[in-house]
This record gives C-alpha cells, structure tokens and sequence, in this order.
C-alpha cells in the first residue's frame, strides 16, 4: 500500500508553535530625512540669488568625483549658477576639473 499524504491541521490556529516561535522583529523608526529641495518650501532663512537677489533658487548638495562635497545652486529668474565648496567658490571649469576621473 502506498504512503499517505500528510494531512494539514483542520483549524487555522492549530499547530502554529512553529509561527508563534519565531522572533518577532521590530521595525525602526525612519529617521527624519531633511526636506527636499523646493521653490515653493517657505522658511525663515531661505536663501537669495548672489546676482540678482532673487528668491526662486534651485540649491543642492552634491559630492564630486574626486570627494569634494559643494553646494549646487541655481537661480529660476537669472539663471545665476553658482558652486561652494567649503570657503570657496568654484568656477565652473573648476568643477568640471573635479569630476574628470
């Protein structure tokens, strides 16, 4: 005669020793991430156009090749772009000399 399959238990709470066993994990809190950039986020300090004084400014960090991290920012009304790194401002063929690899 042939082996019989085996049988699963007949109520959903039975035989969960095996689940309930287990370690349950806790999930971490997310840790609050800085907000986004944006040219509608209002605040107290927000930064103005070195050109033309303007409000409406693109701003983001970002880390060249070779390791330098600087602030990128961009004006929406003069299109005034700008790169600091640290103490300095960088001109762009700066830039693009710290990203050739």
């Amino acid at each position: 005669m042939a082996p019989s399959a085996p049988t699963l238990p007949t109520s959903p709470t039975a035989d969960l020793t095996a689940v309930e066993a287990a370690p349950r994990r806790r999930r971490r809190a997310a840790a609050a991430a800085p907000p986004l950039g944006s040219l509608l986020q209002t605040g107290a300090q927000r930064p103005v156009c070195p050109a033309c004084g303007g409000d409406q400014l693109t701003v983001l960090s970002l880390t060249l090749t070779d390791g330098t991290a600087v602030r990128f920012s961009s004006c929406r009304g003069c299109e005034h772009r700008r790169w600091d790194s640290e103490d300095e401002v960088l001109s762009i063929t700066q830039v693009l000399e710290r990203t050739r690899a």
